[in-house]
């Protein structure tokens, strides 16, 4: 049986998390969807995951927010983040309080995809060590 792996999508539009859900499955990744943060963490209680997809612009506690809560609580689990509203400042941020990447919307879904495979790699090769 092949060993999928578990990503957890994180917007607070229905739309949005569905079309990015269903288009990860496709690519043979296992997907949990959450319309908040609050939801989003209560699922981290329950569930490992190999990797979380957050959109940054959500009503508070926002992405950021995720963002810390994550590292703080699963240092290596890797945050990808997007926005609609995705600026330079917005991108350091990111970078600088450890997301693994960062890209705006509308995205193509194979640099969403290429950025997934990097974080994975490098959660692989932490594991190996």
């Amino acid at each position: 049986m092949e060993d999928l792996k578990n990503i957890l999508v994180v917007d607070n539009h229905q739309n949005i998390l569905e079309l990015i859900s269903n288009l990860l499955q496709m690519f043979k990744y296992q997907t949990f969807c959450a319309l908040d943060t609050q939801t989003a963490l209560r699922l981290l209680e329950e569930k490992k995951f190999d990797c979380i997809i957050t959109d940054v612009e959500m009503p508070k506690p926002g992405g950021f927010d995720l963002l810390n809560e994550v590292k703080s609580k699963y240092p290596q689990l890797p945050v990808i983040m997007i926005s609609s509203y995705a600026n330079p400042k917005m991108e350091k941020q990111a970078e600088e309080s450890g997301a693994s990447g960062f890209t705006a919307k509308p995205f193509r879904i194979e640099t969403l995809q290429k950025m997934i495979e990097k974080a994975l790699e490098k959660t692989e090769k932490v594991k190996v060590c």
